[in-house]
């Protein structure tokens, strides 16, 4: 890649490693100064051109041709209502979508690159954009005006980072419109002293001119020993203020340089647009070892799914399994074996039926019984309990019981049936196990059971799915639970909530979020691009059997081989899920078979920027995501 044609600035890939390296560090968070300059391609006018345009609409005589001195002294009089600046700009401002740069920077935000926005506009922009990809709940904007100084200076000093955009000349919204250095200057030394703080760590001015003398003053006491300001401009300013910007250590990001995406492509980095898509971008493609093992654990995770997603046991596979589980049984040796009863699934007699000969082979003498559990009125679910009369078992002379069933998701039922023999006969030692357990159970189990040795379940296999075919017939989760994906940062984790209806099934697969959803066709014998994606992560789920899926996690150069060792080859089957976080290569393909694959993208969708492509059948490599 190219250097950024400037006398100072650094490259993309060097500013994406400065903000992927302080929060590993959890070091302060960025600080990003928004101005005007960043809403114009939202459509949203420069001041200058605002307060001209405003002057030709109202026709306001321009006074010694300054528009905005105009606008100022007909807005500031006394007498002037302060609604009636609604009014004159509400035209300007309302209605605007933010841009792709907005929305990129939104995802810095989301991955913890970026903490506080500080912003001199009016529009809703930026709140717009965070509030797409950030929870209300981590994000609060807070409007000088709206608030005293010195609260935004205490909201500030507790949220050191996280999310927060403080608007500091008012809001659209808000029908604040702070007007001249009258209403806009003055910060209050609280307030001064955080804004210093913020804008001496690692901080970008972007679209802002700093023409507000109390943000050139902040800025220019900010100390650069504690993080760099990079001062971005759509052209290199000879003005005095940008002059003294620079006397103060900011580094110029400005001129044409290569895209981080698309090595023959030119784009202008004093754009806003350009600056935080190729910035956002520049992320996604610094892989550190820290962020390399956390690809690498969601690959493993990816490949463990043929072993875990399995839909259907059938009856060469329940024997082997029944095998390796009365085995494990005998190990722990216990007095009494208690099966459970449940007349609506049969996973507990079932496996009485096929487990109580193997014992007999194995030579394994404790006592068995069965363990009745249903619930009232002919429903599986509604109040269910344990219905065998207790007493009847006479465990007065038994250490350890066991409680076995064929499968569990959530472990309600072993739970409720361990607990009623527990309070029936304090002094037993009672402990659970299932031929296969779910995922999500087991390690909330494993972790039980660091601390109470006695909550760990013993299981024979892991399954990650909501329901199993047996030979006897299907056995579905009666409760609600979550299945939890990791995603391409470590500390941010994709779900999927399941829950039973009287109907059926509810799969949550995204939730007021940003996302899209397609429907993906794969004619036989064809396979899409080996391919990743740098700005969204995807949640495939498959509609038929034998999808193909290549996955590699690591780092493959253009002139890798098809035949890397490096890429991963898997079989979904029928009802899979699979979440390829961004950053790791992919390629979905079918066999003999036209195969049907849902996809569900997590993230920004940046058509131009978002694809890297690798082995493609059609010739699109160096296409973007249209193709």
């Amino acid at each position: 890649m190219g250097s950024i044609k400037t006398r100072q600035g650094p490259s993309m890939l060097q500013l994406a490693a400065e903000l992927v390296a302080r929060r590993d560090a959890n070091q302060p968070r960025a600080t990003v100064l928004l101005g005007a300059g960043a809403s114009v391609k939202s459509g949203i006018p420069t001041w200058p051109d605002l307060a001209q345009t405003v002057c030709k609409k109202f026709h306001w005589n321009i006074d010694n041709n300054d528009p905005i001195g105009t606008i100022e002294a007909r807005l500031n009089r006394t007498d002037t209502p302060y609604a009636q600046r609604y009014t004159v700009f509400q035209d300007f401002l309302a209605d605007r979508k933010p841009s792709v740069g907005y929305a990129h920077l939104a995802q810095l935000v989301r991955d913890d690159l970026i903490a506080t926005i500080l912003t001199t506009n009016w529009d809703p922009l930026a709140e717009i954009a965070l509030g797409r990809v950030i929870s209300n709940g981590r994000l609060k904007t807070v409007i000088r005006g709206e608030l005293s100084d010195e609260s935004i200076a205490d909201i500030l000093a507790w949220r050191r980072d996280f999310p927060t955009i403080v608007k500091l000349h008012g809001d659209l919204q808000s029908r604040l419109f702070m007007l001249g250095t009258r209403e806009t200057r003055r910060f209050s030394e609280g307030l001064l002293k955080e804004l210093v703080s913020r804008l001496s760590s690692c901080s970008y001015l972007v679209g802002q001119s700093a023409q507000d003398l109390d943000i050139l003053n902040a800025l220019l006491q900010a100390r650069r020993d504690e993080g760099a300001l990079y001062h971005v401009r759509f052209r290199d300013d000879p003005s005095d203020i940008a002059k003294a910007i620079e006397r103060a250590g900011a580094q110029i990001v400005t001129g044409l340089d290569y895209s981080v995406v698309a090595p023959d492509v030119k784009v202008n980095l004093g754009d806003f647009d350009a600056f935080f898509s190729q910035l956002d971008l520049a992320v996604q493609q610094t892989l550190t070892e820290k962020r390399r093992d956390h690809l690498r654990k969601t690959e493993r995770s990816i490949i463990d799914k043929e072993k875990l997603g399995a839909g259907y046991i059938n009856y060469a596979r329940i024997t082997e399994l029944m095998h390796l589980f009365t085995l494990e049984v005998k190990k722990m040796n216990p007095d009494l074996i208690l099966f459970l009863d449940d007349p609506d699934a049969p996973g507990g007699t079932e496996l009485e039926r096929r487990m109580v000969p193997l014992m007999r082979t194995q030579g394994m003498t404790m006592r068995t019984a069965r363990l009745r559990v249903q619930g009232e009125s002919g429903s599986r679910t509604f109040r269910r309990s344990v219905t065998s009369d207790l007493k009847a078992l006479k465990m007065q002379d038994i250490k350890r019981a066991l409680i076995l069933d064929s499968i569990t998701f959530s472990g309600n039922t072993l739970r409720l049936a361990r607990d009623a023999v527990r309070k029936a006969y304090p002094n037993v030692d009672v402990r659970q196990g299932v031929l296969v357990i779910s995922q999500q159970f087991k390690e909330i189990q494993d972790e039980r059971a660091k601390t109470d040795p006695s909550e760990e379940v013993l299981a024979q296999t892991v399954t990650d799915r909501h329901e199993i075919f047996f030979p006897w017939g299907v056995t579905q989760t009666t409760s609600a639970f979550s299945r939890y994906f990791e995603s391409a940062s470590p500390n941010e984790r994709r779900l999927v909530q399941i829950s039973r209806r009287p109907w059926g099934t509810i799969e949550v697969l995204a939730n007021d979020e940003l996302t899209s959803v397609r429907l993906l066709t794969i004619e036989a014998g064809k396979k899409l691009s080996f391919q990743r994606h740098l700005c969204r992560d995807e949640l495939f789920v498959a509609l038929d059997d034998n999808i193909g899926l290549d996955i590699c996690a690591e780092d493959l150069q253009k002139d890798a081989s098809e035949s890397d060792e490096r890429v991963k080859s898997l079989i979904l089957e029928k009802g899979d899920y699979v979440l390829v976080p961004r950053g790791v290569w992919h390629r979905t393909k079918a066999s003999m078979d036209r195969v049907r694959l849902l996809e569900v993208a997590f993230g920004l969708y940046d058509q131009s920027n978002d694809i890297e492509r690798r082995w493609d059948d059609y010739d699109r490599e160096s296409q973007d995501g249209s193709g």
